[in-house]
């Protein structure tokens, strides 16, 4: 994974799509969240020892399955990927108190749907702080139909993978012209928000 961030050595084309996202605390932050991310999380995509070398029948039982006995790296593709997934999740996310203003309730209340998962929340680069990711806002308000889908969600799933729910292309949920929409747009669009319910309990 160094090696290869090492061979390219600009990194205009995240430069680029950073200067499209509404950062927070601008790329540095961004850069860092991402960081802290991989040392935490890093360690799953790293080779474990083995005791022992494979056996010929090992190798090609392997090989078999196209599976190349002889890798000397893991894909990092993955792990990079929720890293940037992440920190754009934490650098866009807004302050708990802007969306207590926004709604026209307090702190306590927002805290209080974070913990029964009505509303979703993520730490802070600084591991404390609560952020609501702004996708659940809309401009006058919340995203319709934002509780009870939050609460069809199972608690365990990743807020990265909520986000990504939200935000991705569903191919059961079509505008007028059979095209899929996300569930974002297809809440802002007016629709039963029932269908986008269901979807979030098969997650």
């Amino acid at each position: 994974m160094v090696a290869a961030l090492r061979d390219n050595g600009n990194f205009s084309e995240l430069k680029e799509a950073l200067a499209g996202l509404p950062l927070r605390d601008g790329e540095r932050e961004f850069s860092r969240i991402a960081g802290m991310f991989l040392k935490r999380h890093g360690n799953r995509f790293r080779l474990s020892a083995r005791p022992e070398p494979l056996s010929v029948a090992e190798t090609e039982a392997l090989r078999s399955v196209g599976v190349a006995a002889d890798a000397a790296d893991p894909d990092a593709s993955p792990i990079m990927q929720t890293a940037v997934s992440y920190a754009a999740l934490v650098a866009t996310a807004l302050p708990l108190a802007e969306v207590a203003a926004k709604l026209g309730v307090t702190d306590g209340r927002l805290r209080q749907r974070v913990a029964e998962g009505s509303l979703l929340a993520v730490h802070g680069s600084d591991g404390r702080t609560l952020r609501i990711p702004p996708f659940q806002l809309t401009e006058t308000g919340e995203l319709p139909g934002l509780r009870g889908i939050m609460r069809a969600i199972r608690r365990d799933l990743r807020p990265v993978q909520t986000a990504a729910f939200f935000t991705t292309l569903q191919s059961d949920l079509e505008d007028a012209q059979g095209e899929a929409m996300t569930p974002v747009d297809w809440l802002l669009s007016g629709h039963d928000p029932e269908p986008v319910r269901e979807l979030a309990k098969s997650l």
